[in-house]
């Protein structure tokens, strides 16, 4: 299976970051820029090895410049700087016309292409794919888009906010704690999918805008669970769909250790609340607004969202600990002998054990809670619900 990946940055961010998701990644992909990827720096960047998108012309390798005033076959964006880049997502268009032009120059024409994007990167990954549709209908597209903001004046453009059938894997990461106004996600109420085949699931992490994507700097912090965790689904999901690494961009967990992770954020939630932009942030950036999925509907993209962080949380959960899952979320079985087994397995994973006493076990002596007293209504999603993360190679 032939396949090519784009790497789409976010605002201001490009490829000679450190410490970022999209900017490592792209540094790990194997091959040859051109002939197996394609790393798409920012709108409004500046990267010391290429121009900011919009100021060359995309249907060129070299990237050669464009004249003062642009012209209309070279691109949509006449001459820009980052300011516009930063306020508008200026250059993204000509970042969708130089990846299509690039992909029409490999040979054999891939059958399959991966994206990783975040932010406005996260978006371009919708653009692109919307417009490959138009070109390469043949070719199926695979997405994993890290908090996808559109911008001011960009959520409702139909190529910015709709997942076409040639997208036949979504997974978006979606923020928690990220409050300015004009940084609302495209969320699964901003997005249409033109068919209900497209295998798709929101996921809801912990921390800011930027708090899955720069590992280094939350670790620092003592808050990188969630960054560790995006960073690892980031690449199983790549990899299942054929992209490779020159070594491997995550470590790789157990599903005991992703439970723990999951517990960790629970745990440590007031300190990644506390990563939310401040006054200042709110005042120039729309105001500070908890992100409407979190407050009304956050049980629509997570079951027993009292306890899961998210949906891939429930599942690999589930499967690490079926018998202790099914008594207390599901009210069934009845085998406690089991649960008990089940429940003493995770004395060695310190927040997970702590998370799950707080269900109403107790070690010393044991002691079981009713059976099915973390069930509660659930409203999730159709979308939600039918997501396969086995098909996304997250199991």
């Amino acid at each position: 299976m032939s396949v090519f990946t784009y790497f789409n940055h976010g605002t201001a961010f490009h490829r000679d970051k450190e410490g970022e998701i999209i900017a490592e990644f792209g540094r790990l992909a194997s091959g040859a820029e051109y002939r197996n990827f394609l790393i798409l720096d920012g709108p409004g960047s500046k990267p010391s090895t290429a121009p900011t998108p919009g100021q060359f012309n995309p249907f060129t390798r070299d990237k050669s410049g464009k004249n003062t005033f642009g012209s209309s076959e070279m691109g949509h964006t006449h001459y820009n700087w980052a300011l516009t880049g930063l306020l508008a997502g200026t250059g993204w268009d000509d970042n969708v016309m130089h990846a299509v032009a690039a992909l029409a120059e490999v040979e054999p024409l891939p059958q399959t292409v991966n994206m990783i994007g975040w932010s406005r990167g996260a978006v371009t990954c919708t653009k692109l794919a919307y417009v490959l549709r138009e070109f390469f209908p043949q070719v199926e597209v695979n997405i994993f888009a890290v908090d996808p903001v559109a911008g001011i004046g960009n959520k409702s453009a139909r190529d910015a906010s709709t997942i076409r059938s040639n997208v036949k894997n979504y997974l978006a990461v979606l923020s928690m704690h990220e409050t300015r106004g004009f940084f609302k996600p495209q969320d699964i109420k901003r997005v249409t999918f033109t068919s209900t085949r497209t295998n798709a699931i929101y996921l809801p992490f912990p921390g800011n805008h930027s708090g899955q994507v720069n590992l280094d700097k939350t670790c620092q912090k003592g808050i990188g669970e969630a960054a560790q965790i995006v960073w690892y689904l980031g690449m199983k999901f790549l990899q299942h769909f054929g992209t490779q690494f020159t070594k491997n961009p995550s470590p790789s967990y157990s599903v005991q250790e992703i439970c723990n992770y999951y517990a960790n954020m629970r745990v440590k939630m007031p300190s990644y609340k506390k990563t939310s932009p401040g006054l200042l942030g709110g005042l120039t950036m729309g105001g500070r607004k908890t992100r409407d999925y979190l407050r009304h509907r956050v049980d629509q993209y997570v079951k027993h969202s009292g306890f899961f962080i998210n949906e891939h949380h429930r599942r690999v959960f589930k499967r690490a600990y079926p018998t202790l899952y099914d008594y207390v979320f599901e009210d069934r079985g009845s085998n406690v002998t089991q649960v008990g087994v089940e429940f003493r397995n995770t004395r060695n994973l310190t927040a997970l054990h702590e998370t799950i006493k707080g269900l109403g076990f107790q070690d010393m002596p044991l002691r079981l809670p009713i059976r099915g007293e973390g069930k509660e209504e659930v409203r999730l999603l159709g979308e939600q619900h039918s997501a396969s993360l086995g098909r996304m190679g997250l199991y």
